[in-house]
């Protein structure tokens, strides 16, 4: 989304003007900015608001007398309340931010400018500076698996929420789907991962995997990482998983929605790995395991429940 298309939303959407479309496209910019702003240190002073209010008013040049600065000064507030006066600094002073975003049942490989790749799973996003060579800091919402090239003069990191993950150089992979707990599992090198609220820091290396979870200490533990990253290899690789968590990739995969008759159901456990499998075999795995019914409602809307033999 370009400076101008921005804007121009803004103001349809402070008029009241915006399609739902429309508001769609900016709800996601301003999510994706605010992901970032953590990593932009911009203090958020009265001084600091003039200066970038200012700013937009010295780029945009209102064409419609209607347009007053009043109406002006107040879709530009918009982005200062919810963006944070830091994102919009940057917005304004240092480039647009990128960002790259996947839909459900969508996966993306996007190459960052120092030749990094990151491979964005299904309804995830990421943002991150226009000088990214020089400023490695990228904001993550949703899953990903990160291939960094190694530049000890720039350390590339990761924030999703409080949650900040730095390297130098290494392969891992971060799930953040539940914005309450992320998952970060590391296939090579070595990471830092650090909760910027309570301080605390953990060091990971291969086969290694840390979970933060609200505001409980850090769990550790041994993993084989390739499991964790069977998703980029389109595999969907479970072990003991709950039927709940089993939906909410399923969702995201398939661009479904799943619900179940009752919380009994969610917590039921399932193991195994489908590749490149429709979502009715999936399903068929399912209810044989676990000796369900799974109701068709629509092509995209389904109920688990328990098998009425039972």
């Amino acid at each position: 989304m370009t400076r101008k298309e921005l804007l121009e939303l803004a103001k349809k959407h402070e008029l009241g003007q915006a399609s739902k479309v429309e508001e769609l496209a900016l709800l996601s910019f301003m999510e994706g900015a605010e992901k970032a702003s953590s990593n932009l240190k911009v203090p958020s002073t009265p001084i600091n608001k003039q200066r970038i209010l200012k700013a937009i008013n010295a780029k945009i040049k209102p064409k419609q007398p209607r347009f007053t600065r009043r109406k002006f000064v107040a879709y530009a507030a918009i982005f200062v309340a919810i963006m944070g006066v830091g994102v919009l600094s940057n917005y304004l002073y240092n480039g647009r931010l990128t960002i790259e975003s996947t839909l459900r049942g969508e996966k993306r490989t996007v190459l960052l400018a120092d030749g990094s790749k990151v491979f964005l799973n299904s309804n995830s996003r990421i943002s991150y500076p226009k000088n990214f060579k020089t400023n490695r800091t990228v904001a993550l919402t949703g899953e990903a698996f990160f291939e960094v090239q190694r530049d000890p003069e720039h350390p590339f990191s990761i924030t999703t929420g409080e949650i900040e993950t730095q390297v130098l150089g290494t392969k891992f992979n971060i799930n953040s789907y539940n914005k309450n707990e992320v998952l970060v599992t590391v296939s090579s090198g070595k990471v830092s991962v650090r909760n910027t609220r309570t301080q605390e820091a953990v060091y990971l290396q291969k086969n290694q995997q840390v979970l933060f979870k609200d505001s409980a200490a850090a769990v550790q533990s041994l993993v084989n990482s390739e499991d964790q990253i069977a998703w980029i290899k389109n595999i969907i690789s479970l072990h003991n998983t709950s039927l709940a968590k089993t939906a909410a990739i399923l969702e995201n995969w398939y661009d479904v929605q799943i619900d179940f008759e009752n919380e009994e159901i969610e917590n039921l456990k399932i193991t195994g790995k489908f590749k490149e499998e429709s979502l009715e075999n999936v399903f068929r795995s399912i209810a044989l395991i676990n000796n369900l019914t799974i109701d068709t409602l629509t092509q995209k809307h389904f109920t688990i429940r328990k098998n009425s033999s039972n």
